[in-house]
């Protein structure tokens, strides 16, 4: 009897010390779980749980239920065990590095496997490591996509049609800002979780997003016109506590970049997949879609809003990412 006391007071004691050496990482992002975004983060939570052995699990918080972006941000930056983990905007990150702004010069790729090129090569890697000085590690580019433009008032065709609308841009992006001031438009910076009510209340009359979002966030609900302006590839980036990732044992550290890598792929093969279909269904519920000569667009405000980001910041990231198209 003793003897299996003991035994039973051992495995005990040992069952406690796995409970206590499992890592709680607590993932955050702005999107609903029908985005393309949560399904990228749940891909790397199912990676994890099948690479880690029990050692990691992964909280997920989608749909801003830590808060808006930059209280996201900031719960990560400062280690308070809130969120470790947040994928959000590379332009949320500029205020810390003013290169990453390189993704919100219009037109820069001609699509999104061209993007993924620059962001998958060691480039892309040296682009991440820009955050580490500010208490962050950069663990995968995830996918926006590719931007377009929603609103209730007009058709719009050309960049003469947006002027006057008021206008759904980024918080915290002042490039996004200047971009529509110069096509005419009001900008107002409202976090994602609003913009379905502000646009239904009438406070917006549109909003602009890649094709993924406009449709798990609704908006062909409270929206009449989606343009294909395509203006600006976007990537999200997934960042994590620097010192937490630090303290992780070496193995967990590389399950975690990978898993994180193959949650963004899978991420990017679904809006690829899914994209032409998302477009019909909001067809279908009574939305106009219309087709752009980008052109003009490209012509308003690329050559301003690339001079303004090469006078900020020099052109060393730009002439890298256009000689490796």
């Amino acid at each position: 009897m003793r003897k299996m006391l003991l035994a039973l007071l051992l495995l005990s004691a040992a069952g406690a010390g796995l409970a206590a050496d499992k890592v709680v990482i607590k993932v955050g992002n702005e999107t609903a779980r029908t985005d393309s975004q949560f399904i990228g983060i749940q891909a790397m939570a199912d990676q994890v749980k099948a690479k880690a052995g029990g050692r990691i699990e992964m909280e997920l918080y989608p749909a801003s239920e830590k808060g808006g972006p930059q209280e996201m941000v900031e719960m990560v930056r400062s280690g308070s065990g809130d969120l470790d983990v947040y994928v959000g905007g590379a332009g949320f990150f500029a205020n810390w590095d003013g290169r990453l702004n390189v993704f919100d010069i219009p037109y820069l790729f001609d699509n999104a496997p061209q993007a993924h090129k620059i962001l998958d090569s060691g480039f892309g890697d040296e682009m991440l490591a820009v955050l580490e000085p500010f208490g962050v590690k950069g663990l995968a580019f995830y996918e926006n996509g590719v931007r377009s433009i929603t609103n209730n008032k007009r058709s719009i065709k050309t960049p003469d049609d947006v002027k006057g609308l008021e206008l759904r841009v980024m918080p915290g992006n002042q490039v996004h800002v200047k971009i529509w001031t110069m096509f005419g438009a009001n900008p107002h910076p409202v976090p994602f979780k609003d913009i379905y009510e502000n646009l239904k209340t009438g406070k917006l009359d549109g909003q602009e997003h890649p094709i993924a979002p406009i449709y798990s966030g609704k908006f062909y609900e409270v929206q009449k016109y989606l343009s294909l302006t395509r203006h600006i590839y976007g990537p999200l980036i997934m960042v994590m506590n620097k010192p937490k990732f630090d303290a992780l044992p070496a193995d967990l550290k590389t399950i975690l970049v990978e898993a994180a890598r193959f949650g963004a792929q899978a991420q990017r093969k679904f809006i690829a997949d899914n994209e032409a279909k998302f477009i019909e269904e909001m067809k279908k519920a009574g939305m106009e879609i219309i087709e752009v000569d980008t052109k003009p667009f490209r012509d308003k405000v690329r050559p301003t809003i690339e001079k303004d980001f090469i006078e900020k910041n020099g052109d060393a990231w730009l002439k890298r990412i256009e000689s490796m198209k």
